[in-house]
């Protein structure tokens, strides 16, 4: 560098020229290239500072800086505090969005009030879809599987109605409404047959015992199977109503079979009884087996007194009964058997043809031959008994015994009533019988021991008096 006053060289680091003592100019000279770059970088400079001092005149001062600064920072602070809470409200909207999708799918109440809503509307298709999604949710709740088949039946889609009812059985075995709203579909298309069937197959013995009447089961035996020393008297029953069908001779019963209507006899020999029963809607029972070996005596005749023929007088029938039995008889041509009258006394024969049969049956209750009597009377008679009863109303009242033929009293507050029971043959006489009876204002009427007989010729009134022989005697009334 060189003075610019007196061209003194000058060295590096002087300020002053030490010639003339011109103070340095330390401004270099430029070539017109460079400073024509140094002019652009200027330029740049220049520009950047007038742009940061547009910025500096519209800024605040330091302290006004901090001031902002803070500002900003509590605005920064509660766009992210507001940034937060949207962010927390659109989270809670979308977990109560996932919550109420889930609990749509998992809340059998929520399935149940949709099923409901679309049965009101008769939209069965989808009341089935909410109500099996109820079901699947909550299986033991037997009122949604009654829902479920109420489309069905709706439907008219019986089988899947039915069906529907035998899983709410599954879920709850003890289900009475199930099953009656099982029964009462069969019942309407008359399945009856399917009826036993479902209750056999699916009810427990407190359901079936409720729903008896619709099963059919074999009749019950008052013996079982086997061997016996004495004759049987044997009696089919049943719970319900219907009818019992038999055979005896070793033939598969049907409906064209036997009826059972009165009790069994089965004296000495081998039995087979086959039976079925079939209840009041049709349905029939499988058949049982029944099978007996009778090794019972059975005992001697009854002796009778009397023998068949023909007879001008009432008759009395005696009989001499075997050992240790009972002789039972009828005057109708029925087969007597042990629940028929039983010989206790002299059986009268009256006017007409009586057919009379007796039989004995020892205490093993085995049954002997029965024996068999016809007896023909005809009495000459001079009135019927009819005229006979009115007239011995008239006598008894005339003898002051009664009042009038109403049958009053004078000593007693009820009145007397006569009934005729038989025609006898006592003491020479044919007499039509009258028992005698005591009726009480109640109306209850009670037999006394007094017994008239009215002469069938001579209308004569005699008091019957039974003696301890079995014979009788009259006096005059």
């Amino acid at each position: 560098m060189v003075c610019s006053k007196c061209g003194y060289e000058l060295k590096d680091g002087m300020i002053f020229c030490p010639i003339c003592g011109t103070e340095l100019n330390i401004v270099p000279e430029f070539e017109p290239e460079i400073e024509s770059s140094i002019e652009e970088s200027l330029q740049g400079v220049v520009t950047e500072i007038l742009s940061d001092e547009k910025k500096a005149a519209s800024a605040p001062s330091v302290s006004a800086l901090d001031e902002d600064e803070k500002v900003q920072k509590e605005k920064y602070t509660r766009y992210r505090l507001w940034y937060a809470v949207a962010g927390c409200i659109v989270m809670a909207g979308l977990i109560a969005f996932l919550s109420v999708m889930i609990y749509k799918d998992n809340s059998a109440l929520y399935q149940i009030r949709k099923g409901d809503q679309a049965y009101n509307v008769s939209d069965y298709r989808q009341a089935i879809n909410y109500y099996s999604k109820a079901i699947k949710i909550d299986g033991s709740n037997v009122e949604y599987r009654r829902r479920l088949a109420d489309c069905y039946i709706a439907m008219e889609n019986i089988d899947m109605a039915i069906e529907v009812y035998k899983d709410m059985i599954l879920a709850d075995p003890n289900s009475t409404l199930a099953y009656a709203q099982i029964i009462s579909l069969y019942e309407n298309i008359g399945a009856y047959d399917d009826i036993d069937d479902f209750l056999q197959h699916y009810a427990n013995d407190d359901i079936r015992q409720a729903f008896v009447e619709y099963l059919a089961y074999p009749p019950t035996a008052s013996h079982e199977s086997g061997s016996y020393d004495e004759a049987i008297i044997l009696t089919l029953t049943n719970e319900t109503s219907g009818t019992i069908y038999y055979t005896d001779d070793g033939t598969t019963p049907s409906e064209s079979s036997k009826v059972y209507t009165e009790p069994l006899y089965l004296k000495k020999g081998k039995h087979i009884i086959q039976t079925f029963f079939k209840n009041e809607y049709g349905v029939c029972s499988s058949t049982e087996t029944l099978n007996y070996d009778v090794k019972a005596e059975a005992p001697s005749e009854p002796i009778v007194s009397l023998e068949s023929g023909d007879y001008d007088t009432p008759q009395l029938i005696r009989i001499i009964v075997p050992t240790d039995c009972n002789v039972y008889y009828t005057l109708d041509e029925t087969t007597p058997n042990r629940f028929s009258r039983i010989y206790g006394e002299p059986i009268p024969v009256s006017e007409g043809i009586t057919h009379f049969k007796c039989v004995a049956i020892n205490s093993n209750n085995v049954e002997g031959d029965v024996v068999e009597r016809e007896y023909r009377v005809n009495v000459t008679t001079a009135f019927t008994e009819e005229m006979g009863l009115a007239w011995l109303y008239e006598h008894l009242a005339s003898i002051g015994y009664i009042k009038d033929n109403t049958g009053a009293s004078e000593y007693y507050p009820g009145r007397f009533n006569y009934m005729y029971s038989e025609m006898r043959y006592i003491g020479g006489r044919s007499l039509y019988c009258y028992n005698e009876y005591y009726m009480v204002g109640t109306g209850v009427k009670s037999m006394t021991s007094n017994v008239f007989g009215l002469d069938c010729m001579t209308a004569e009134v005699f008091l019957v008096k039974r003696g301890t022989d079995d014979s009788y005697s009259i006096t005059p009334f």
